[in-house]
This record gives C-alpha cells, structure tokens and sequence, in this order.
C-alpha cells in the first residue's frame, strides 16, 4: 500500500495542505490504496528520507517520490486507468493550469485564509508558521488579517474568471483531469481551515465543487 505523507495541523485531524490534496484526489480517482503519515510543520525529519523538505511525498514499495505534479505523473505511469491526463496535449495543459492555480489562485486565497490557518496550528508549529508565512507574504500576519476587506475583492476577481470557464461546460478542459484535481486542492485547503465564502455568488463553481466530490466519493466539507 501507498504511504502518503501528509500536512497535519491541530489535533493531526485537519489536513489543509492543497498539494496533498491533489494526491489524494488523484489516488481516489484511480482507487489506488494508501495511507497516510500525519507531518506537522516542524517534523520534517519524517521526510527526511526524500532529500527535501515539503510534502506531499509517497513510499510505494520502495519507490519515493515528492512533489504534487511529479506525482501524479508517477501514478499515471503506474495506473493509466481512469486518467487524469486524458488525451493529447491535456499533460502540458494541466501543468499550465497547475501553474495557474499556484501562482493566482493562491495568490488571491492565502492573505484570506492565512490568520486561519494559524489560528489551528498547534503551539509547537506557532513561531515556525509566522516566520515562514510573514516572509512568504511580505507582512506580518496582524497586518494581512486587517486587509481583509481590501483582499477579498481580488479573490472574487479570480473565481470570477473561473466561473466564466465553467459556464457551459462540467470540467476546465471539457473532461476530467488533473487541471480539476489542481483546484479542488486549493479549495480544500481553504475550506479545511476557514469559513471565507467561496461559491456564495458562483454558481457553475459551486455545481463543480459538488461534482468533484461526487466523482472521488468524498463528502463536501461545507
């Protein structure tokens, strides 16, 4: 079985990290059995045996690989059915795609879920989390939570730009794909550790939101 090593924060029961989530989507999607390995900010060493420090990172029998796209990679390679790169072109779309959500997607989410999400970590995890965050984001995390109001309005810029996507069709590319699983994890991580509405106005996202959980058999979690 697939080990997976996983972003815990909390009690170990919240798992936000977005490019976790992407795995295990694409894991479910190809019903490929695995567990997971709660890693906290600060344990590293439990990846240690990867040669890098983020996760997610999977053990397959032997076999070690990190990094979200890299894996999905591998588990295609080892299960090409159901695909999550399903015809010509779509591999080098979905990283397009991928990158997208990376760079604007989070971009637009994480000075809006941030103070959330270090409202939950655990004690231990605290300092570790402010440092690394306030570096990322420029700011310290006081001054991030009192743009709130300032920040929200470029998050809706973006979900806008993906709501027209969706318009008239069930998917990004037309189908399925790992494009899907790419967001589905970025909302995943938002939705874990906050309340900051989403879909409120967004009808053909919200419709998607529940046909991808319907598609992995997962329970929305709000």
């Amino acid at each position: 079985m697939i080990e997976l090593y996983d972003l815990a924060i909390g009690n170990n029961d919240l798992r936000p990290s977005p490019f976790c989530w992407r795995t295990k989507a694409v894991l479910t999607y190809k019903k490929i059995s695995f567990s997971t390995v709660p890693v906290s900010f600060t344990e590293k060493h439990k990846i240690a045996f990867s040669s890098q420090d983020r996760v997610p990172v999977i053990k397959d029998d032997g076999t070690v690989v990190y990094d979200s796209w890299t894996i999905a990679k591998y588990l295609e390679d080892k299960q090409p059915e159901p695909k999550v790169f399903p015809g010509l072109g779509l591999k080098e779309a979905c990283r397009f795609f991928n990158l997208y959500v990376d760079r604007t997607v989070h971009g637009a989410l994480a000075p809006l879920v941030v103070n959330d999400i270090f409202a939950k970590v655990s004690p231990a995890d605290r300092d570790y989390f402010r440092t690394s965050r306030e570096a990322r984001l420029g700011t310290t995390l006081e001054a991030i939570a009192a743009k709130k109001g300032e920040n929200r309005p470029k998050l809706q810029a973006v979900l806008a730009d993906l709501e027209a996507t969706l318009a008239g069709q069930e998917y990004f590319f037309g189908v399925l794909t790992y494009a899907d699983f790419c967001l589905f994890g970025s909302f995943k991580w938002a939705t874990t550790v906050s309340d900051e509405p989403l879909f409120d106005s967004m009808p053909a996202l919200r419709a998607w939101w529940k046909r991808i959980h319907d598609r992995l058999g997962m329970q929305e979690a709000k």
